[in-house]
């Protein structure tokens, strides 16, 4: 169970995101969560032994760069929304019921998507860097417009990865028990509480 706060997200602890299929030297994520009216706030902190930026436009390969993910669900719904921001600014927002045949949202929706990146280090030993993102829920078809968020429960799984790396790693909140990288795997989706 992932429980996500209406508070400042100063005021939230942040959580450690774990390695999957495998051990990554030098890299560590974690993220904040909180809530506001219609407004999920994540706040990734990223460390990494390289920063890649390569991805230029909206719904492009931004999984190949240093990436951090959010996948969303509504409890009860086949369909979930993934959304994932490369350190570039660039970003991909798709729905759909599986990795295949996914519907993207228009680059005109996601640039109205507010995110920053801060890169605090930069250098051949290290990198680390912050993404901040505020999820409307309601404009991507997790909730109603005007719902209480208490009252709605989702599940999902917030992700860190970086397909072309030199080492390629991935890490998630929670487990996914496939035996190879696949953040596509609502069956591993943890449930989400808004208190």
């Amino acid at each position: 169970m992932i429980t996500i706060y209406n508070r400042p997200l100063e005021q939230t602890l942040p959580i450690s995101l774990i390695p999957l299929w495998g051990e990554y030297e030098g890299v560590e994520a974690s993220v904040r969560m909180a809530w506001e009216n219609q407004l999920l706030h994540l706040r990734y902190q990223v460390r990494e032994p390289q920063l890649r930026r390569m991805v230029t436009e909206h719904n492009g390969r931004v999984w190949e760069d240093s990436c951090v993910e959010a996948f969303l669900q509504r409890e009860g719904q086949e369909v979930y929304v993934n959304v994932e921001c490369s350190a570039s600014l660039s970003m991909l927002a798709g729905r759909g019921e599986g990795r295949a045949n996914r519907t993207l949202f228009p680059p005109d929706f996601i640039q109205t998507i507010d995110h920053t990146v801060e890169i605090l280090e930069n250098s051949n030993k290290q990198s680390r860097w912050t993404l901040e993102v505020s999820l409307p829920l309601d404009l991507l078809g997790l909730v109603k417009p005007g719902e209480d968020l208490r009252n709605v429960q989702l599940k999902g799984n917030f992700y860190c990865c970086a397909d072309k790396h030199a080492v390629p790693h991935f890490l998630a909140v929670s487990e996914i028990g496939t035996l190879k990288p696949d953040f596509h795997s609502p069956s591993y989706f943890s449930p989400i509480r808004f208190a």
